[in-house]
């Protein structure tokens, strides 16, 4: 039988280089794509953020209102998952929602309140006692046998407590619980007045600021004690101690990252280390500084702008005391301080602006007719808690705000 079909075949020989070329260039043809079209996505995503970081709003939305009752002498500060609320008769814990996490009730003219990471003390100015909690309620209380001028709490619980009495300095360190650490006397004639104190957050070192005068000049020295094993070989647990002649220093601080800032008449001091603090970095000025505010990364200066009537020049500053940011502004407000996302915001009973780190007024709203007690930053760039008279708004922020009718 005849085969017909067997000349027709023929073999074919494969150039697999050819073939892996062609392959190679196909791939490389979707990946450029590709690139390009990851390329366009993020150029989108950066102009995006560029937006949004350089965006001013003047409305916002309310996500969620919820009812909650206060007096006139409610105060309201940022802690855990919602904010503490005090008064004269107690302190609350409660979350965003209001729910009521724990309560506190005492009697106190002038209640004054330091808070540490989870720790809070609460005190009566010129009383005699003192309450620490936690985030799971009331740890301790203390009673003090002299007024007290100050108090200051670490992150475990430690509290010192600064007292006066017939023109005496006191300084007290006790535990959570109310067991008495240490104590000492600061007298006019040995060593000055104590103006301020500040405990480190491992509530190891207590650094004191003294006004001293001296041939009618007024100067400070601030005392460093430490009452860890490294103090305890040291007269009285003093470790340090600088002198500032010509200088007042009412207000001492310490952050999270273990600074001290010491805020004088003419600037700001600076000082480091754990076991033995020395001086930092330093800035001086030459206006008059009218107020701080600080938060664990930076500290502001408010000074009067001479170029405006009713202006106010804030200045912005790292804990290394390097400016990061100007803010001029005419908004005469009550109380200014950063927000958790170290955004600055400043509110009046009905106004509130709220200024960018890079100096950018992200926020300026007036309200009408309604009583602002408090404004803190929500999770989210553009979402924010505001605490109204007897109302709590969960607001966010509108991209495209309030539309001005042109009168003219």
């Amino acid at each position: 039988m005849e085969n017909r079909g067997k000349n027709s075949l023929h073999m074919v020989e494969t150039n697999w280089d050819e073939i892996e070329e062609k392959i190679r260039k196909h791939r490389l043809k979707r990946l450029k794509r590709l690139a390009v079209i990851v390329g366009i996505c993020l150029a989108a995503v950066i102009a995006y953020y560029v937006f949004m970081q350089h965006k001013s709003y003047t409305d916002y939305t309310v996500r969620e209102e919820i009812s909650r009752t206060d007096t006139p002498a409610t105060h309201y500060v940022a802690y855990g998952e919602g904010f503490l609320k005090y008064s004269n008769d107690g302190v609350s814990y409660e979350n965003v929602n209001s729910d009521v996490i724990w309560n506190q009730s005492y009697e106190m003219e002038n209640p004054m309140v330091s808070v540490c990471e989870s720790y809070v003390a609460v005190a009566d100015r010129q009383g005699d006692k003192i309450f620490v909690l936690n985030e799971d309620g009331l740890q301790g209380e203390i009673t003090v046998s002299m007024p007290i001028a100050r108090i200051d709490v670490a992150a475990q619980g430690t509290v010192a407590v600064l007292m006066e009495e017939s023109g005496t300095g006191y300084l007290s360190l006790y535990n959570r619980g109310g067991e008495l650490l240490a104590e000492g006397a600061i007298h006019v004639e040995n060593g000055g007045t104590p103006m301020d104190i500040a405990l480190s957050d491992n509530g190891a070192l207590l650094g004191v600021s003294i006004l001293e005068i001296t041939d009618g000049t007024a100067g400070t020295t601030i005392n460093f004690y430490n009452f860890s094993a490294v103090g305890q070989n040291q007269i009285d647990n003093l470790v340090s101690s600088y002198t500032y002649s010509d200088t007042i220093i009412p207000e001492l601080v310490y952050t999270s990252n273990g600074t001290m800032l010491a805020f004088a008449d003419n600037g700001v001091y600076t000082f480091t280390g754990n076991d033995t603090p020395k001086e930092g970095n330093q800035l001086t000025v030459d206006e008059e500084i009218q107020s701080v505010f600080f938060d664990d990364s930076y500290f502001g200066l408010v000074f009067t702008d001479s170029s405006a009537d009713t202006g106010r020049v804030i200045r912005i500053y790292d804990l290394r005391c390097s400016e990061q940011t100007t803010i001029q502004t005419e908004f005469s407000y009550d109380s200014i301080g950063f927000l958790d996302n170290h955004e600055i915001c400043m509110f009046t009973a009905n106004q509130c602006r709220i200024y960018t780190l890079g100096g950018l007024e992200k926020f300026a709203y007036e309200f009408e007719d309604e009583e602002i007690r408090g404004i803190f930053h929500d999770s989210g760039y553009r979402n924010y808690i505001i605490l109204k008279e007897g109302v709590t708004e969960r607001a966010r922020l509108k991209l495209f705000g309030k539309v001005t009718e042109d009168k003219g």
